[in-house]
């Protein structure tokens, strides 16, 4: 595991050397030497971690440990300089010319000392590879041999097979079908994929041996895909093909001829297979590489109705095969509560006669823990099956369920299962699933703040290819993250309309894995610690040998505990969770850091932040949402490295002059909601008095108060935004808006507010709209439509609140085919809208409150085709229900709210009831209890 430790200082050395080459001066070579001899002992790490598995190479996991230390070591060395660096260029700034002498013989001293200890750790590395060699460790591209458990999937019992009925008959299904030749079953490791396509298959088979009916299959073959990456695999795998059809059929004479190349097996495969009704399974593949082979050798003919089943954990197998040939997918999902229960159940009370009713609830919270997966479950309740059946006995065996994962030979299978899918991981990715471990156990994460965490901590590899030089880190950051669901290690809990991702988790076993490496790796430890105590020196015993580079603060503990943690100097990152939100922060924590370069606060005691902040300089996230604090210090404009600032219901609205000093800055949140106001008072931004056109790396801005409208001069040099929220716009400084708005090629959501509920949005002048632009939220009246708006071919989706327009909108829209969420709030004065046949033709969610005379609504048979949701509210002329909402096919949700009483009464005719039945939710409400003010990209 110390390669992610040393793959990321690789990674780091690369980008400074690159950017940093002024700064490190006479330096720069000795920097670069290490990273030669850290490429070249990198060869020799995965040898290294293949024989640390074995009892009797402490040796070499010492060697692993050494070598994790002294790349943190490095990191460290390389950091604290630049930042004596940047604290020498700020003195000189404040003081000038006259203390320039002085800092340069200051920075000549700061040369020196990295140079001594450059050559400390060069002379510590050498060691390092010589003693490699005497380890006799061997470099390596290929990953380690590790043992699996996929045998035991191949001998299942039926009883173990519990709730996957549905799924056999599915697969029997499609084997008898002619049409789609290739099913690829998807799932998370251990979900059972193998145990329920083994089951089909043996049946299969044995109808098959038998020759009965005629759907049987000439030819049967599993083949389990290699996990050791040999060499020539798809050789291997090509005679493992051909021994099996040997053994079934001696006659196949034409195969036993003593070819060696790859081409002649594929081509006599092909021949042998051409008129053959075949079943073939490949288990558990991970990549194409076979595939790409194998597939010339397959019968592409639809008539003979073969079949190939894959199994993978990962989805983009499925899709990349699916770009040439019909390929149906098949997700296996966890088990329902009670299927779960029953497999739980069945196997840790197999020997007892008795029922145990006080172990029910405790039951439920191990199912729960396994996430509902089958061989999670399976080796818990094996393990407790040898267990006394007492509550107590089961509670001690639930707190101690992580560190069980390494010492019970039982749930080992499910940490080899599920440390086999780390290890498949490319470096990269690997460093991007232990940010999990920051997070509490069961937490769900918000996509944008993991993929924001991942691009300060500097995970995301900047593409260098010039066809992507416009994609964002961001943007990349948004493509591994599909990696980790496609791969069936990260699950998306929430989807947005459109289906982005909105947050996300890890299963729980996983979680306590990913905390386990966390741990071992030094990437980050939890300080879990009991309210209103006063922690003893063992609380921190294991946090003071290990330094870890980031800390979880999990559980609350008094300021005065927190001082003496001795270790924090070397923190890359810090969090605050659950209780320990209660602990007030104060300006000892601040200053306990020197190479912090994220901070979470979010929800924190903080009333004030000190000014000791300002000495964070490496600081590249910094949350303090949902806080107290009213303003900011001067000090922030120190931290010339932030990338995220993030004020999101805080109380401050106006920015420090210093601001301007973030150059790198590219995300700067602030809002805030006052529920005692109504409407568009309700929201307030931030103002940004001088500099922002310094922040040229701004992606986003949300929100601007833009009362004093010199500000908006300044968006033009804002070229790189894509998202950009303002509010408070005065109608004369439209124009200017419009103007700064043609040069953001690469925004992507565009919300502009007007100054006051009675305030006018004057944006007709914009010509060249963003074609980039996907959602546009517009907040104040407008005096007609913005004829632009219908020029956006990528819209999806489109607010207009309290726009008052007195011309139905819906001729301008109609032929936004992307649109697919449209909510109209106050923005329409007619008594009609028609939607015609053709019209938004991809429209999913429709929304119309407060349309204040709006009567009825016209829908024609094949308008808004696609609609799934409907919600109508608060529309107070409409006292009769539209009974043309039945020519909407596709509509699964109706949500009425805050409707006349008239409205509600007809709505329980018998011929609405009829409506009613075929729309799988109806729902009646008083308001509407399904939104929020601010809209959902805030």
């Amino acid at each position: 595991m110390a390669e992610t430790a040393v793959a990321f200082l690789l990674d780091h050395l690369v980008k400074l050397l690159s950017e940093e080459a002024t700064i490190l001066g006479k330096v720069h070579k000795e920097v670069e030497e290490i990273k030669n001899q850290l490429e070249r002992i990198n060869s020799y790490i995965r040898d290294a971690e293949k024989k640390q598995l074995s009892d009797d190479q402490s040796s070499v996991k010492s060697w692993l440990k050494s070598l994790r230390n002294v790349a943190f070591e490095m990191e460290d060395v390389v950091d604290h300089y630049l930042l004596k660096v940047e604290e020498r260029g700020q003195r000189h700034g404040i003081h000038g010319a006259a203390t320039e002498l002085i800092e340069k013989v200051k920075t000549l001293t700061h040369r020196h000392d990295i140079a001594s200890d450059i050559k400390k750790v060069r002379k510590t590395l050498d060691g390092l590879y010589s003693e490699g060699m005497v380890l006799k460790l061997e470099p390596s591209s290929r990953a380690p041999y590790r043992a699996t458990p996929r045998l035991g999937a191949h001998f299942v019992m039926e009883p173990q097979l519990v709730g996957i009925d549905r799924h056999k008959q599915q697969l029997t299904n499609w084997l008898t079908e002619r049409g789609v030749p290739i099913r690829v079953v998807v799932g998370p490791p251990g979900i059972g994929k193998t145990a329920i396509v083994k089951n089909v298959y043996s049946k299969q088979e044995q109808v098959s041996l038998q020759k009965n009916g005629t759907s049987y299959f000439e030819f049967c073959a599993w083949i389990t895909m290699s996990r050791s990456q040999v060499d020539d695999e798809q050789n291997m795998l090509i005679r493992q093909i051909i021994e099996n059809i040997l053994e079934k059929d001696p006659g196949a004479a034409t195969l036993r001829s003593e070819t060696t190349t790859l081409e002649s097996r594929i081509r006599k495969l092909k021949e042998y297979f051409e008129d053959k009704r075949y079943l073939i399974v490949f288990d558990d593949m991970q990549d194409l590489n076979f595939w790409n082979v194998i597939q010339y050798a397959l019968n592409q003919n639809s008539s003979t109705s073969s079949k190939v089943i894959i199994t993978t954990r990962d989805e983009s197998v499925a899709n990349m095969i699916g770009s040439d040939h019909f390929v149906s997918v098949y997700r296996v999902e966890p088990l329902s509560l009670s299927d779960a229960l029953m497999l739980f159940r069945h196997k840790a009370f197999q020997f007892e006669k008795v029922e145990y009713p006080e172990l029910n609830g405790l039951s439920e919270e191990f199912v729960e823990k396994c996430n509902r997966v089958p061989l999670a479950i399976l080796a818990i309740a094996s393990h407790l099956a040898t267990k006394e059946k007492t509550t107590t006995e089961w509670r001690k065996a639930l707190i101690q369920l992580g560190s069980r994962l390494q010492s019970n030979h039982l749930l080992d299978i499910v940490n080899q299962v599920m440390l086999e899918s780390y290890h498949d991981l490319p470096s990269h990715l690997r460093r991007c699933i232990l940010y999990f471990g920051l997070f509490p156990e069961g937490y769900f994460i918000s996509c944008m703040t993991l993929i924001r965490l991942w691009v300060a901590g500097g995970l995301v590899e900047e593409k260098r290819d010039s066809s992507e030089e416009d994609t964002s880190m961001e943007e990349l950051a948004k493509q591994y993250l599909a990696e980790l669901v496609c791969r069936c290690l990260v699950h998306v809990s929430k989807v947005d309309f459109d289906g982005r991702p909105k947050t996300c988790h890890v299963y729980n076993l996983m979680h306590k894995l990913i905390a386990r490496i966390c741990q071992e790796q030094m990437f980050c430890d939890q300080v879990k610690m009991k309210d209103k105590t006063t922690p003893s020196s063992s609380n921190y015993s294991k946090l003071d040998s290990s330094d870890p580079r980031g800390l979880s603060i999990i559980i609350n503990s008094d300021a005065a505990a927190m001082k003496r943690v001795k270790n924090w100097k070397k923190v890359r990152s810090c969090f605050v969770f659950d209780d320990a939100k209660k602990w007030l922060v104060t300006e000892e924590f601040f200053s306990s850091f020197m190479l912090l370069s994220q901070l979470d606060l979010s929800n924190a005691r903080l009333d004030n932040l000190p000014k000791q902040v300002g000495n964070l300089l490496n600081l590249k996230y910094l949350s303090l949402r949902d806080t107290n604090i009213k303003s900011l210090p001067e000090s922030i404009g120190n931290l010339e490295r932030l990338q995220t600032l993030d004020l999101k219901r805080t109380q401050v609205h106006e920015l420090p002059k210093e601001i301007k000093n973030l150059v790198k800055l590219c995300h700067l949140l602030a809002y805030f909601i006052y529920n005692q106001y109504s409407d568009l008072d309700r929201l307030q931004g931030v103002k940004v008095n001088e500099g922002l056109k310094n922040l040229t790396s701004l992606q986003k801005l949300s929100f601007l108060d833009a009362s004093d409208g010199s500000i908006i001069k300044e968006l033009e040099q804002l070229k790189k935004l894509r998202k950009l929220g303002i509010i408070k716009l005065r109608e004369v400084y439209g124009d200017a808006l419009c103007k700064a708005i043609e040069n953001m090629t690469h925004l992507c959501s565009l919300s502009i507010g007007a100054m006051g509920n009675d305030g006018m949005l004057k944006l007709e002048s914009l010509r060249n709209p963003p074609s980039s632009l996907q959602r546009l939220y517009l907040y104040g009246r407008l005096e007609k439509l913005p004829i632009w708006i219908k020029e956006i071919p990528n819209l999806v989706r489109l607010y207009l609140k309290w726009s008052s327009l007195k011309e139905d909108p819906l001729p301008y829209l109609k032929d936004l085919s992307k649109l697919l969420y449209l909510k109209f709030y106050e923005a329409y004065g007619g008594d009609e809208l028609h939607f015609n046949n053709g019209w938004l033709k991809g429209l999913k969610v429709l929304h119309l409150e407060s349309l204040p005379k709006l009567k009825t609504i016209k829908i024609a048979k094949g308008a808004i085709p696609y609609l799934a949701e409907l919600k109508i509210g608060k529309c107070q002329k409409m006292v009769t229900f539209p009974r043309d909402i039945q020519n909407l096919t596709s509509l699964q949700k109706l949500y009425l709210y805050d409707m006349q009483e008239q409205f509600i009464n007809e709505s329980r005719s018998e011929d609405c009831k009829i409506i009613f039945n075929k729309i799988p939710l109806v729902e009646f409400s008083n308001d509407d209890h399904f939104s929020t003010f601010n809209n959902a990209d805030a």
